[in-house]
């Protein structure tokens, strides 16, 4: 999704040190207006693009929200925590992995070496 954005050239307007545009005035430049249009239209493509790669139910869930950003922030939020959770399993699993006497050693060793790996690739 970050790719995606960034490739439509609008991931910026997630940027948290963008600043905001100020209330339309009757003094405002003709480049002022034109780049309040071009980041409320950004901001519009940006929450469209989130939101229609979302399943069913969490577009249910988030359709309702006008920001981008906090969608943006949400969805990064439960991820997170969903991968946190994932290598907690990993290390657990490796840690609480034991050898049995019922089962092939070759077997065993390949499902250890499988947790090794998946911890290596998650950089553990």
């Amino acid at each position: 999704m970050k790719f995606m954005l960034t490739t439509l050239k609008i991931f910026y307007v997630f940027d948290q040190n963008l600043q905001p545009i100020p209330n339309p005035t009757d003094n405002d430049t003709d480049e002022v207006k034109a780049e309040r249009k071009k980041r409320n239209e950004d901001e519009v493509m940006y929450r469209g693009h989130i939101l229609n790669t979302l399943s069913n139910q969490l577009y249910d869930l988030y359709a309702m929200e006008p920001s981008a950003k906090a969608i943006w922030n949400d969805l990064e939020f439960k991820y997170q925590a969903e991968e946190e959770g994932t290598k907690k399993f990993l290390i657990s699993k490796y840690f609480d992995y034991k050898f049995v006497d019922d089962k092939p050693i070759l077997a065993q060793v390949h499902e250890l070496q499988v947790i090794v790996n998946q911890l290596k690739a998650k950089k553990i």
